[in-house]
């Protein structure tokens, strides 16, 4: 598989913090989900946004702009999302007209024939505690908040739950996973 492009980090924690906050949040802690960029554009020209999906998301995220923001430094050791296989082409398709019926535009750009890339998007998680924890995801580019991402972040913490010991011994074998430094910081 190719490697992946990493999105960079454009909130930092202070910035997160305060965010969640406002959101009832009393903890947090930074994650990456991995997921799909498929391009957007006019036919046969340079994409002009992206759109952020997996094959199982409902909506997607829209990112305008004809450069996805990389980093060049691998990611730390902080908690990484497993998002799954890329979206079919008709899934693309339909994400991207309930994009266009959300955000109601003279859309003339169309999903382009390219395949998705494959990317780490910076997310930051948050936790409310009550009666039942709830789940906060903001985005570690924009500080917005991604209700869209949470199936996949609540699958993907369900696994490392499950995987737990067995997955901490790896990792400190062979120092590829971040779960054995996985902290919560109270906000």
């Amino acid at each position: 598989m190719a490697k992946r492009l990493i999105l960079s980090r454009q909130i930092d924690e202070e910035a997160a913090k305060k965010r969640l906050q406002r959101l009832g949040a009393t903890a947090c802690e930074p994650a990456w989900v991995s997921l799909w960029a498929a391009a957007l554009g006019l036919p046969n020209g340079t994409p002009g946004a992206w759109l952020l999906c997996a094959q199982k998301m409902r909506r997607a995220l829209l990112m305008v702009g004809a450069e996805l923001p990389a980093q060049t430094a691998a990611i730390d050791t902080e908690l990484r999302i497993e998002s799954g296989l890329p979206p079919t082409p008709e899934a693309l398709n339909r994400l991207w007209l309930w994009e266009r019926m959300a955000t109601p535009r003279h859309w003339r750009i169309q999903v382009l024939d390219s395949a998705p890339t494959s990317i780490w998007l910076p997310c930051w998680l948050g936790y409310v505690r009550g009666r039942q924890h709830r789940l906060l995801v903001i985005s570690g580019l924009s500080g917005e908040p991604l209700p869209m991402l949470k199936p996949i972040v609540l699958k993907g913490l369900q696994q490392a739950y499950r995987n737990g010991p067995e997955s901490e011994a790896k990792s400190s074998e062979t120092k590829s996973s971040g779960t054995s430094e996985r902290r919560e910081k109270a906000v």
